[in-house]
């Protein structure tokens, strides 16, 4: 039976799962990395974390599925988004990504805002916010970094850096350009010349469109000799890590819904037609005349693990030693906190927050301290404050449908959590069930794979 091969380049680790055609996971490599903050509301992720944990990720993923690299079929890239890295001429990453929650691009995301006015949204689906759209980054590269701009060959996201150093082909999907505000993600799925135009953006520096199921390229004889892949396994394109856990979860008609919790927490829809809202962020599906509407939290898990670093040290370097989870700690401490948190409020805005209040300058608050606080307090109004939050996008997304969520499905990292989903289901007042197997945005990218490499006739196939 052939084997697929996902690769997931997140915020926070490098995943890389080896899987049969029916999606049962053989073999998995994890690989984690910091995300940098070398100035005050910057957030960056040096690339080469990505290579090198893709490379050990692998060698841990074949050891554990008792295969040869040289026996995967095919290959998919998944991505966090956005994560913009200049490539020069050569594809070498001319600095550190910068990633959705970096917020140092403020005056430029205002005057892409001046430059575009109304088309922002007609064209592009989104409003324009640093970070998060991808060309205000472009532009302070332009203005405050003239010697890498000089250099700069390619404006690449996440998967154009992956495929490019798999294949020596440079690409950019669908959904990841959905997030660059240069792309027409309403009607023509392609660049829009006008709007770069605007930003004195020349067209040949942004990658071409490739689809999310078709190759960006195939593996090629050196990196052939580096990782044990046949040379000319074919690599698809892949697509930013939401979309791809869409497709892994079967959301691919309208009205359908997931929670993908992890570093953000984000509600998502599956539109059949480019009708968005404003307080949303929209994007092209992988799939075909599909869209993607998502109210996304910018930092619920990294407010959890921001609290584990400054509050939970010590108990961390021992968990280390044990082999028992810090996170599980830290539950049982907010397990001993009663409903409300004993009066402490926390809002989750720890670098600016894009759902629902679309704010780059918000920030983080404990409101509420006493002298009674204590630690298991502290977390147990983390959980609650970013349950509030989904709260209100939740009710934003009910609107839109014009009928209530009877249930959410959820999938990544802290849906493992049965405490936060518990208070995340008390405060929507509904069910949270979360999927048992959670790496679907790396089962994703390894359909799309699939799709690329012939072993699925398209995506209900690879649904099935």
């Amino acid at each position: 039976m052939s084997l697929l091969l996902g690769i997931d380049t997140g915020t926070s680790a490098v995943k890389v799962c080896i899987f049969d055609a029916t999606g049962r996971m053989l073999g998995r490599g994890y690989r984690a990395y910091h995300t940098e903050h070398p100035a005050p509301g910057w957030a960056e992720i040096p690339v080469e974390n990505w290579w090198e944990g893709f490379l050990e990720g692998l060698a841990e993923a074949a050891a554990g599925a008792g295969v040869k690299p040289r026996d995967v079929a095919a290959i998919g890239l998944s991505t966090l988004c956005a994560a913009l890295v200049p490539l020069d001429a050569e594809l070498n990453p001319l600095r550190p990504a910068i990633i959705f929650m970096d917020q140092r691009s403020c005056r430029q995301a205002e005057l892409m805002r001046e430059k575009f006015g109304e088309e922002a949204f007609s064209v592009t689906g989104n409003s324009i916010m640093p970070g998060t759209c991808s060309g205000t980054s472009m532009l302070w590269i332009m203005q405050e970094e003239p010697e890498i701009y000089r250099r700069t060959r390619y404006f690449a996201h996440g998967n154009t850096y992956m495929g490019a150093k798999l294949t020596g082909n440079v690409g950019i999907d669908p959904t990841n350009a959905s997030y660059t505000g240069l792309f027409d993600t309403c009607n023509a799925w392609d660049w829009s010349p006008e709007l770069a135009r605007r930003l004195d953006i020349p067209l040949d520096l942004l990658p071409r469109v490739v689809p999310s199921t078709s190759p960006v390229g195939h593996i090629t004889e050196d990196v052939a000799r580096v990782t044990g892949f046949l040379p000319g396994t074919p690599v698809a394109m892949g697509g930013a890590d939401t979309a791809c856990s869409a497709l892994a979860i079967g959301v691919v008609e309208a009205r359908q819904v997931f929670e993908s919790c992890g570093t953000s927490d984000v509600i998502t829809i599956c539109l059949d037609r480019p009708h968005f809202d404003r307080r949303f962020l929209n994007r092209c599906h992988v799939v075909p005349n599909r869209w993607l509407s998502h109210g996304p939290m910018s930092t619920p898990g990294a407010a959890v693990r921001w609290l584990r670093d400054q509050a939970f040290g010590a108990e961390y370097q021992l968990a280390q030693f044990t082999g028992q989870s810090i996170y599980d700690i830290m539950t049982e401490e907010a397990m001993t906190s009663p409903p409300g948190s004993r009066g402490l409020i926390f809002l989750p805005y720890m670098s600016g927050e894009r759902a629902p209040i679309w704010d780059p300058k918000a920030r983080g608050v404990f409101f509420g301290l006493s002298l009674a606080t204590t630690r298991g307090d502290l977390v147990r109004a983390v959980f609650e404050g970013t349950a509030y939050g989904l709260r209100q996008i939740m009710e934003i997304a009910e609107e839109r449908l014009g009928e209530r969520v009877q249930e959410i499905v959820a999938v990544g990292g802290c849906s493992r959590n049965r405490f936060w989903n518990q208070i995340k289901a008390d405060v929507l007042g509904k069910p949270i069930t979360p999927l048992k197997f959670e790496e679907t945005a790396v089962l994703g990218a390894a359909m799309l794979g699939g799709i690329a490499g012939g072993v699925y006739r398209d995506h209900y196939d690879a649904i099935r």
